[in-house]
């Protein structure tokens, strides 16, 4: 009966409590695996890019020495160059992806923090009102202690 008070004023459980806090060490989890996979996204991305500014040395130091071969080399960056940056713009897209997936996650992490916290203050409120209720119930037996003292003693006493 007293469950159902306090589910009737929108306390949970102890229950679901852990069930709120599992879910957000579940999120924190999953936030940490997306933190590291965005640092390696990042490191491939500056790997790319040095790979990108090697390339574009050796192509500038193969053309001042052989002039013979400028437009093959020419070409062969050029299709190197595009790839690149179609490398690139994929990479960018998908740390863009990453990015809001992190958000998304660091939002849903924040709710259930909140949610935890507005549970803990909704047990604590709980628990003082049942401290309460326990100290009324306390006075109540005391006063039909008293009372019945006292008809015992009438009867007795009559």
């Amino acid at each position: 009966m007293l469950r159902r008070l306090l589910r009737g004023f929108g306390f949970v459980t102890r229950g679901e409590l852990h069930v709120a806090e599992e879910k957000l060490r579940v999120m924190r989890q999953r936030l940490d695996k997306t933190s590291e996979r965005l640092a390696e996204a990042a490191a491939a991305s500056d790997e790319l890019h040095q790979a990108r500014r090697d390339d574009a040395q050796r192509y500038k130091a193969r053309l001042a020495e052989l002039e013979s071969e400028h437009e093959r080399r020419a070409a062969c960056a050029r299709e190197a160059a595009a790839e690149a940056s179609q490398r690139f713009a994929r990479l960018e897209q998908e740390l863009r992806k990453r990015d809001a997936e992190l958000e998304a996650a660091a939002r849903e992490e924040t709710r259930l923090e909140q949610r935890v916290a507005a549970a803990m203050q909704e047990l604590r409120v709980a628990r003082e009102a049942l401290a309460a209720i326990e100290v009324k119930l306390d006075i109540l037996e005391g006063a039909a202690n008293v009372l019945d003292i006292r008809t015992r003693a009438g009867r007795s006493g009559g």
